[in-house]
């Protein structure tokens, strides 16, 4: 999600915000597909960087704000059955934690101690981080819209953006299939289709959204706390990860080999 904690966070910053949002109601793009871990355990300093505050939000949401988003601290594990995935884990490390990240490698046994349910055949091991977790995507996102409108920003839904105005080079205005709207700053937080707001004015943005596959069960009784990747490319995979909520089903996802880029959510099982 973009468009509502970019909203939020303005919001709360004093400015006056106002969301166009061509969907109906909040969280309907790409927030709904999202399975719901929230990590700090990245390669790049920047993308650790913003996701420690992320993970710092959401994680303390409940207390600060009383509403219940699911969030579980139950880590996150990058295992590794080939030397060659184990060796790509260890050289990150040092970066990683340079970066404030809590990391470590774990050999094959020690890991097992903190997920029994791993596969031990082959297991070298893995690096967890144990602060990492996952949430409920929709009641954080519904959460975030509920505080970001007490902040004072304002939301027009089934609203579509069909032009953004420009005098001297500099924006003016936006123009909806509703209204106009006055302004010199716009925000692109559509996410996977700021391509298409992109070209409004011009610009080439390279966002390509890509579709992955994934799958849920019916809950379980709890066994499972931290969201476990093995990058493992298979033909048709690039990698696979997987997790329990805190209500117990168990969420699990690939990464398509190759890419299946566009906006396609049919259902293929």
């Amino acid at each position: 999600s973009v468009g509502i904690p970019t909203a939020w966070s303005m919001a709360r910053s004093g400015l006056s915000v106002l969301v166009v949002d061509k969907l109906a109601s909040p969280g309907q793009g790409s927030n709904k597909a999202a399975i719901g871990g929230i990590r700090a355990t990245h390669s790049e300093p920047a993308k650790i960087r913003i996701s420690l505050r992320s993970r710092e939000i959401a994680s303390t949401w409940q207390e600060t704000y009383g509403d219940d988003i699911e969030w579980t601290t139950g880590g996150y594990s990058f295992v590794a059955y080939r030397q060659c995935e184990a060796d790509v884990l260890k050289g990150l490390l040092e970066g990683q934690k340079e970066q404030g990240l809590n990391i470590d490698w774990r050999d094959g046994p020690e890991l097992l101690d903190e997920i029994p349910s791993l596969h031990a055949d082959g297991l070298l091991g893995g690096t967890f981080s144990p602060s990492d977790g996952h949430c409920s995507p929709l009641l954080f996102d519904h959460a975030m819209y509920e505080q970001a409108v007490r902040a004072g920003a304002e939301f027009r839904f089934s609203e579509t953006v069909t032009n953004i105005e420009l005098q001297d080079g500099r924006v003016c205005g936006v123009a909806t299939d509703r209204a106009r709207y006055k302004t010199t700053i716009v925000i692109n937080a559509a996410g996977a289709w700021a391509a298409e707001i992109g070209r409004l004015i011009g610009q080439q943005h390279p966002v390509i959204p890509d579709s992955h596959e994934a799958g849920i069960t019916e809950p379980v009784a709890l066994f499972l706390k931290p969201m476990v990747v093995d990058i493992r490319p298979t033909e048709r995979a690039a990698n696979c990860y997987f997790f329990q909520l805190a209500t117990g089903q168990i969420a699990f996802a690939l990464s398509p080999r190759p890419i299946i880029e566009g906006f396609d959510c049919h259902e293929t099982s």
